[in-house]
């Protein structure tokens, strides 16, 4: 009988962060009609503090809360890629528990890859104007 190993720390890692994620995602209301912030707290991106330029990850935050209540059209207006984000997050939780359908680390890499890649894309186009700026 073949046995299952302990969960590395890693391991525990990948479980909890996306876990806490998704749960605080669900628990904090929505942003209000302004779209302006969670919880009525002030802008917390240093990037944006400092240059009052958005950062790549602007209305990420409020994208997965939108998500996570089923304000899809609200989420990809914040940040298109914040259902994507959404949709990994739930996947980390998943495949937690079915560890003979976890990707390779080539797979992981290339999927973190593309992400990045879309994510500067995103914020260049956003920056040219093309796409609006998260409010």
């Amino acid at each position: 009988m073949k046995s299952t190993p302990l969960p590395t720390t890693a391991g525990k890692f990948l479980l909890w962060l996306p876990l806490g994620i998704l749960a605080a995602a669900f628990l904090v209301p929505p942003p209000g009609p302004d779209n302006k912030s969670l919880l009525g707290l002030p802008d917390i991106c240093p990037i944006h503090a400092l240059t009052h330029i958005p950062c790549p990850g602007c209305g990420i935050s409020r994208s997965l809360v939108c998500t996570a209540h089923g304000e899809l059209t609200r989420a990809f207006v914040l940040h298109p890629l914040g259902p994507v984000f959404f949709t990994i997050l739930v996947g980390f939780v998943v495949l937690r528990f079915f560890p003979r359908l976890q990707p390779s680390s080539k797979t992981v890499n290339l999927g973190a890859g593309i992400l990045t890649v879309l994510l500067i894309a995103l914020w260049v186009v956003r920056l040219l104007g093309w796409l609006p700026k998260p409010p």
